[in-house]
C-alpha cells in the first residue's frame, strides 16, 4: 500500500482526489493538510510515500514549500497540482526533486499514470506541462499529443536530438536496444512525427536541446 498526504487548501479539491481512488487500489489517502503551517508538523507524523501538493495559491503553499519537504520526509516523493504558465518555474521544481507534474484539469487516468509512475521513482508530466516546458515558436508546438511524455522519453529524445544511435541510448540508459527502440516508436506516435529529422527539429525549436 502506498500512503499519500494531500495538501490543498480547498475541500472540494481534496474530496474529488480521494474519491478518485478506491478501496481495492494500492494507495490511500493516510492526511490532509490545509495550509504551510500545518505542512511541516503533519509531514513528520505522517511520513507519507508521496506528498501531493497544490502550489496554485501562494497564500497556501509556494515553491520553498516543497523543496523543504525532502528536509522533513526525505523518502517522500512529491507531486504538483498546478496551472503555471511560466516554464523556469516548472523547471525550477523539477531540478529541485519533484516527480510529478499534474494540472487541474488533469483527468483519473493521467492522475492514476502520475501515482503509478511517481511511486517508482520516475518522473511524470503531463501534457498540459509539458507543453508549457517546450513552448516556443515551432512548428510542432501545437501539436495535440494523445498521451503523456514520460521523463524516460524526454531523456531519449534529447539523446536522439544530440546524435546518439539507438545503441548509444541503450548504453547510457542502461537499456535493451528493443526497449529504445520501442520509446522511440512511442515518441514519434505522441508527438505525431513521421521521421527523426523532424524528431530532432522538434527537439531544437522546443528548445530541449540547444542548436
Amino acid at each position: 500500500m502506498t500512503n499519500i498526504a494531500l495538501a490543498d487548501p480547498s475541500y472540494l479539491a481534496r474530496e474529488g482526489f480521494k474519491s478518485i481512488l478506491n478501496n481495492d487500489d494500492p494507495y490511500r489517502v493516510i492526511g490532509e493538510i490545509k495550509n504551510a503551517k500545518e505542512l511541516w508538523f503533519k509531514l513528520s507524523s505522517l511520513n507519507p510515500d508521496i506528498l501531493v501538493i497544490d502550489d496554485s495559491d501562494e497564500n497556501f503553499f509556494d515553491f520553498g514549500d516543497y523543496i523543504k519537504v525532502k528536509e522533513h520526509v526525505p523518502s517522500a516523493k512529491v507531486i504538483v497540482i498546478s496551472n503555471p504558465t511560466d516554464k523556469q518555474q516548472i523547471m525550477n521544481a523539477i531540478n529541485q526533486g519533484v516527480l510529478g507534474y499534474l494540472t487541474k484539469e488533469c483527468d483519473s487516468n493521467e492522475i492514476f499514470k502520475a501515482l503509478d509512475t511517481v511511486s517508482k521513482g520516475e518522473k511524470f508530466i503531463c501534457d498540459r506541462i509539458l507543453n508549457v516546458i517546450l513552448e516556443k515558436e515551432s512548428p510542432y508546438k501545437n501539436r495535440e499529443h494523445n498521451s503523456s511524455i514520460t521523463g524516460r522519453e524526454i531523456e531519449i529524445i534529447r539523446l536522439i536530438a544530440e546524435g546518439n544511435s539507438n545503441s548509444d541510448i541503450a548504453e547510457k540508459l542502461f537499456l535493451s536496444i528493443h526497449t529504445v527502440y520501442t520509446h522511440r516508436k512511442n515518441i514519434m506516435r505522441k508527438l505525431q512525427l513521421k521521421s527523426p529529422v523532424e524528431l530532432v527539429l522538434y527537439a531544437l525549436n522546443s528548445g530541449m536541446v540547444e542548436g
